[in-house]
């Protein structure tokens, strides 16, 4: 029970202002009152451990709340998927299995996404244990906790791959292939393919492409955007994962970028690589087209935004860099011609 409680309060600490954990308590500014309203950086939710299990109090409002509770009360999806996890291994501890007795646990619709045939057979980060390996490739990427749900995870990518595509994956894979599953979903809501990302070692193929329908070609990320406001286009998924709003490309392609989004709203942030010819010619293409360019200051070493997180700078600092290091026109070839010698 620990453990899975453990693993929910970190779910929705992304949800959490001054989130921190310090000898097996969490801190952070109570939801339930607002903390003090005078200084923001007054801290007095914590989750404190009791006969292995946590407690919720705040030191402020003096509100207690079970786990379960606060979860319910702030988060019902989590909520849900949390009395399921419990009611799981509460059955395989005691080798029972629920019937028509199970509790009733509100049923919350899921996004089309998760529906999709090839994605039914796999397991969210989310439902994994903290000491699976996928769960920990992921914890140490940084990656938001409440975006969990949206990765996948496969033992091995390959097979999973050639079962539904075929016709394209077509050599005989030998040994475990484990992979992240980043689903490819349209503005609609459903999806049509797949990033699979190896994370295990000596793999020739760090991406396998999946693409049952055309969509969205291989455009990370388009149902969770509002094209009213400014889209930022990302090269890789995980680093579009940081910064709201965002969109990822892979290799960058303007003709899909421009099916997808308008110009006037885009700006495209690639990897911080001067010295590489690729990138910067690809920037100066980005500008003819019309989009602003993220040109990254001289004291950000980090190749992309993943390793800048991982380097301790703070995502909504990272949106501040990439808002006011972003020209267009004239501005944008001088700062890239400036950059490129740094």
């Amino acid at each position: 029970m620990e453990w899975i409680q453990r693993k929910y309060i970190l779910l929705l600490s992304n949800t959490l202002e001054r989130f921190t954990e310090r000898n097996g308590a969490f801190n952070f500014r109570c939801p339930l009152c607002g903390d003090s309203k005078k200084n923001k950086s007054k801290a007095r939710g914590y989750f404190l451990k009791r006969n292995g299990k946590y407690h919720y109090m705040c030191h402020n409002c003096e509100e207690n709340r079970t786990v379960d509770n606060f979860l319910k009360e702030l988060n019902p999806m989590l909520f849900q998927e949390y009395k399921l996890e419990v009611m799981k291994e509460f059955s395989q501890q005691n080798n029972t299995i629920f019937g028509d007795s199970l509790p009733d646990v509100p049923v919350i619709p899921k996004p089309v996404m998760l529906g999709s045939k090839p994605l039914k057979e796999l397991k969210a980060i989310s439902q994994l244990h903290q000491d699976h390996k996928a769960a920990k490739y992921i914890w140490g990427r940084a990656i938001p906790a409440n975006l969990h749900y949206k990765i996948f995870y496969v033992e091995n990518g390959y097979e999973w791959a050639r079962k539904w595509l075929p016709e394209k994956f077509t050599l005989e894979w030998k040994g475990k292939d484990p992979r992240v599953v980043l689903p490819l979903v349209g503005a609609d809501n459903k999806c049509y393919g797949a990033i699979a990302r190896s994370i295990g070692a000596n793999v020739n193929q760090r991406y396998l492409k999946l693409n049952w329908a055309n969509e969205t070609g291989f455009v990370y990320g388009l149902d969770a955007i509002d094209k009213e406001d400014k889209v930022y286009v990302m090269e890789g998924q995980f680093d579009s994962l940081f910064i709201p709003n965002s969109i990822a490309v892979g290799s960058m392609a303007f003709d899909l970028v421009k099916q997808h989004l308008p110009e006037e709203n885009t700006v495209i942030v690639l990897d911080n690589e001067p010295r590489s010819k690729f990138t910067v010619n690809q920037m100066k293409k980005a500008v003819d087209k019309g989009y602003k360019v993220c040109v990254w200051p001289s004291h950000i070493k980090e190749k992309d935004i993943n390793d800048m997180i991982l380097s301790g700078i703070p995502a909504h600092d990272l949106k501040v860099i990439i808002d006011t290091n972003t020209h267009s026109g004239l501005k944008a070839k001088l700062a890239i011609s400036a950059w490129q010698i740094i």
